[in-house]
């Protein structure tokens, strides 16, 4: 998720805000995309200070993890020679050690340096040429090519490892921004990045949020809502960010495996404990798909849930398959039952 951006989930609060006093929102740009805040200020912390709370985070983060700016750690990480060891900061460090657990969870289809892909099928450049089987095998050669070499210390291999955080960055960023606003007193929330959500506590007059999700047969309308409270909530999909190649069109989800954009899955949306990992395994899920996924999310823990969709039949419905945990929050809007098809994924 390279900018990020896969980001293909979209709050929709599709219930009024008229609470006394009213909630306070913002939003801004940031990090290559929009954020917005919803939330219910504690007495004694003005809606100004919460939004510097906020967007500090975010900024901080940028300066870290974009690898459009090369100023920033990361860039200075992908510049460095192979075989040095470079010593990294503490919130690059975590990022990158809980990517690397994503890695291995799942088996490789969550991958930080699948960042020579990214760049060969055009995302980077923001357009895209159909590549060669040889330039593929190429650019896969250049994944990996890295260790954890001591305290906070990564050593490359090969200087041409380039590592791309995509993927998990944003959701890393909501959850220190949604501790940010927990630590000064604020029970109830939302955070948006982008489409990487937390839940504080409640919406005004719920007890919970009811979260759209983005349609992925149409980026412009949501086909259903979840009620969510107290948990982070990332989705992949293709539709957000792509390249159209002699008229075919390649979501930007690589498969780091094939070398290639993922194929098969509509849409997947991760709810979990945090931003960061419902970030990363909304990518892995969306590239291994629902028969690896089932087996997978077995070893998860209860806490998190998944809602994927997936083609039908040949001229029928799409499948949204919908882990037990959550299926009885889900609500396909009105209109939608002739296109989607709700499904317990046990």
């Amino acid at each position: 998720m390279r900018a990020l951006a896969i980001l293909v989930l979209v709050p929709a609060l599709l219930t009024g805000c008229t609470s006394d006093p009213d909630p306070t929102t913002f939003d801004f740009e940031t990090m290559g995309t929009v954020a917005r805040c919803e939330l219910q200020l504690p007495d004694g912390l003005a809606p100004a200070e919460a939004q510097t709370l906020v967007t500090t985070v975010y900024d901080s983060v940028a300066t870290v993890f974009s690898t459009w700016d090369p100023d920033t750690e990361l860039s200075s990480l992908n510049r460095a020679p192979a075989d040095s060891a470079v010593t990294l900061s503490s919130w690059l460090f975590e990022c990158l050690d809980e990517a690397e657990r994503m890695r291995v969870l799942s088996e490789g289809a969550f991958d930080p340096t699948a960042g020579p892909l990214m760049h060969l099928w055009g995302f980077h450049r923001r357009e895209g040429r159909l590549p060669a089987q040889a330039e593929i095998d190429s650019a896969r050669a250049l994944m990996g090519g890295w260790a954890f070499t001591g305290e906070s210390e990564v050593t490359k291999w090969t200087a041409e490892t380039r590592f791309d955080l995509g993927g998990i960055a944003k959701g890393f960023a909501v959850d220190r921004a949604a501790d940010r606003l927990r630590k000064a007193g604020v029970t109830d929330g939302l955070v948006d990045l982008g489409g990487n959500l937390f839940c504080l506590g409640g919406a005004p007059e719920r007890e919970d949020w009811r979260v759209g999700i983005r349609d992925p047969l149409d980026r412009n309308t949501w086909f259903a809502s979840v009620n969510v409270t107290g948990r982070a909530v990332a989705t992949s999909g293709s539709y957000e960010r792509f390249v159209t190649i002699d008229g075919t069109r390649y979501g930007h989800i690589m498969n780091p495996r094939t070398g290639r954009p993922a194929e098969g899955v509509l849409g997947v949306t991760v709810f979990a404990e945090t931003a960061v990992l419902a970030d990363a395994l909304s990518t892995a899920l969306f590239v291994q798909g629902p028969g690896w996924g089932r087996i997978f999310l077995k070893t998860l823990p209860d806490e998190v849930d998944v809602l994927m969709v997936v083609p039908g039949p040949e001229g029928g419905k799409a499948r949204v398959l919908v882990t037990s945990g959550l299926f009885d929050r889900v609500t396909l809007l009105e209109g939608y039952g002739e296109t989607y098809e709700l499904v317990e994924w046990e």
